[in-house]
């Protein structure tokens, strides 16, 4: 008859013998007791915290169940490499292998954290930066709107200019032409001037013009092109007065 007890060993024997040819299936080491673990501790306190990293990510590739080395992780992304995103992953593995451990509470709250910190980096918050967006937006078309009424009341006022220019040339040229009223009393002496009275020659003082010469000659400054036309040899443009220069007055 077979010894149970001996039948035991035998079927024990092959499970150790299954579980070693499968790594994985069975972990018989605890995972603090890891070379890998233990060495990554050593260079943390060492404060080689590149390679603290480096050797429990080692642990979590190597083993399906690798909570404490997920942590430590974790806590390296945040706080050192400045890496949230990383940091988040690592931090939910945790809580996957452990989710009711005395510190799953501090590891959310580290979550948390993290979600914060990834936040910031960003060129504006989510919702601060929409709303920004649409204040300026709102800028914009106000400032369009706005440069648009300012361009409307530019150019009414350059037609109003032109048109209060076009009637006075107008009327300077209705007054030129037109026949003088020797009646009338009230129109000062030098519009009208007696034809005999005119000189013959003028002569060019500081800050004369043709235009200003054929206000005080005729009454009008329409007439400075007969006094340019009468002096052409004398004057090689409009412009080309000088003082003491004389002018014949047509």
């Amino acid at each position: 008859m077979i010894d149970i007890r001996f039948l035991s060993i035998v079927v024990l024997s092959i499970l150790v013998g299954i579980s070693g040819c499968r790594p994985g299936m069975v972990e018989v080491t605890s995972e603090t007791d890891e070379k890998q673990y233990q060495l990554a501790k050593d260079y943390k306190s060492q404060g080689r915290t590149a390679d603290a990293l480096r050797a429990f990510l080692r642990v979590t590739e190597a083993r399906r169940n690798a909570p404490e080395s997920h942590l430590e992780s974790g806590n390296i992304y945040l706080n050192t490499m400045n890496d949230p995103i990383s940091a988040i992953y690592h931090f939910k593995k945790y809580l996957q292998s452990k989710p009711n451990s005395p510190q799953a509470r501090q590891v959310r709250q580290l979550i948390e954290t993290a979600q914060k910190k990834f936040a910031q980096q960003l060129p504006a918050q989510p919702y601060e930066g929409e709303w920004n967006r649409m204040d300026l937006m709102e800028l914009i078309n106000g400032l369009k709107q706005e440069n648009n009424r300012l361009r409307r009341e530019l150019a009414a006022t350059q037609q109003r200019l032109q048109n209060s220019t076009s009637r006075s040339n107008d009327a300077d040229f209705d007054a030129s032409t037109q026949p003088q009223n020797v009646y009338q009393s009230n129109r000062p002496a030098t519009i009208s001037p007696n034809p005999s009275s005119v000189p013959r020659v003028y002569t060019v003082q500081s800050g004369d013009s043709l235009s200003s010469i054929s206000r005080s000659m005729y009454g009008t400054p329409s007439r400075w092109i007969d006094i340019y036309q009468a002096n052409r040899d004398r004057l090689s443009s409009e412009n080309a007065l000088r003082v003491g220069q004389e002018l014949r007055i047509p």
